[in-house]
């Protein structure tokens, strides 16, 4: 059963390719976990490289560069621009792994 959530992540993933800026992302070659928890939650891969960003569901990756995880509802509310990123992670409602400066470049690299 698909719930509301889940339906708006993957509406938000794929639409995450077309919102791609290749020119704020340029020398980034990157793999990047959504590990969304909570009602509706998935875990997703997005690459970049090359200029290219892609996303696949599921994580395609061993050791990704970064892994980010907060709950599904909050990730909506994220890119809704209704949850500011920088006080959701001070505020400890997304954790992440890896590649810290790459976490806080990450929203600039979409429309």
């Amino acid at each position: 059963m698909t719930t509301d959530t889940d339906a708006k992540i993957r509406k938000l993933m794929a639409n995450m390719p077309e919102a791609f800026n290749p020119d704020k992302a340029a020398g980034v070659n990157a793999a990047i976990v959504y590990n969304l928890t909570g009602e509706g939650g998935s875990v997703w891969t997005s690459r970049i490289a090359d200029g290219k960003c892609t996303v696949e569901e599921g994580q395609t990756e061993d050791n990704p560069t970064l892994t980010i995880t907060m709950d599904a509802n909050d990730y909506v509310e994220m890119m809704a621009g209704r949850l500011d990123g920088m006080q959701a992670f001070m505020t400890g409602k997304i954790k992440v792994s890896g590649d810290i400066m790459l976490a806080s470049r990450l929203m600039t690299f979409f429309s």
